[in-house]
């Protein structure tokens, strides 16, 4: 069962008006599968799946080459080999699908701590 619908990833952005029902269709279920693994609490599920399914869809029209370094003082810019699987960075939507799984990470990972009993 899908953890997310089309009309929720086309409310993220206008760039998704050129990726047919289909195809999000597809990715959406790809990216179901992928955070139903992950043992996330049920509240960040449909989060997860909606970034997940969106970095998916911009990978599969996108053919710009992302910007990775730029230096003011004479002037530089450097583009990623769009050839080049740089994985969940390529996109805003792959960051922001990371940024909550470290979060979820931080919050589910036991701390560790000392205890120390002083007799």
């Amino acid at each position: 069962m899908p953890l997310t619908s089309i009309e929720r990833i086309r409310m993220l952005s206008d760039e998704f008006t050129s990726v047919s029902d289909e195809r999000l269709t597809m990715y959406i279920e790809d990216a179901s599968l992928e955070v139903s693994s992950l043992n996330a609490p049920e509240l960040y599920q449909e989060r997860l799946t909606r970034y997940l399914a969106a970095h998916l869809a911009i990978l599969s029209v996108s053919k710009d080459q992302t910007v990775i370094r730029e230096k003011m003082d004479i002037i530089e810019r450097q583009y990623s080999d769009p050839s080049k699987n740089i994985g969940l960075l390529a996109t805003r939507w792959g960051q922001e699908y990371q940024r909550i799984l470290d979060e979820l990470d931080e919050q589910l990972t036991p701390k560790k701590t000392i205890n120390l009993l002083v007799m």
